[in-house]
């Protein structure tokens, strides 16, 4: 089996504003708000981009408090995502790691290491190289 960072994530037109990502076997809808001309049937490619952030967060913080049979029951993660200009971009990622009640103090700054060294804020904080092509042999006819 191949390495899943190197699949493609294929992304088709399913109508309106409306496409479908397949990842691996799992297929995820994206779409626009009804004010922006969709039905909202699943969240805009800019949220995705949070999510993402989000969850990879969540999962290290929750592996770091694991691996010390610390409790991991409410563990929540914030994202919230601020708009910039000039591009048209999210200019600014504010994430709350929101703790298990009780935990011990001296843990909080650790957990905060920890969540800055998911590799989603890794390529979020640092520049990233995205090299754009257009393949038309691999267009299908209509």
């Amino acid at each position: 089996m191949s390495d899943p960072i190197h699949q493609p994530i294929v992304v088709t037109h399913e109508g309106g504003v409306r496409f479908a990502a397949q990842i691996r076997s799992h297929r995820v809808v994206v779409d626009q708000p009804e004010r922006a001309g969709g039905d909202d049937s699943g969240p805009m490619p800019l949220e995705l981009l949070g999510a993402a952030l989000g969850t990879c967060v969540a999962f290290y913080v929750k592996q770091f408090l694991q691996a010390r049979a610390l409790p991991t029951t409410g563990l929540r993660v914030e994202v919230e995502q601020h708009k910039a200009t000039n591009p048209s971009r999210i200019g600014v990622f504010v994430v709350r790691v929101v703790p298990p009640a009780g935990l011990a103090s001296g843990y909080l700054e650790l957990l905060e290491r920890v969540a800055r060294s998911c590799p989603v804020h890794g390529t979020l904080a640092n520049e990233v190289q995205v090299l754009v092509s257009v393949d038309s042999s691999k267009a299908v006819a209509a």
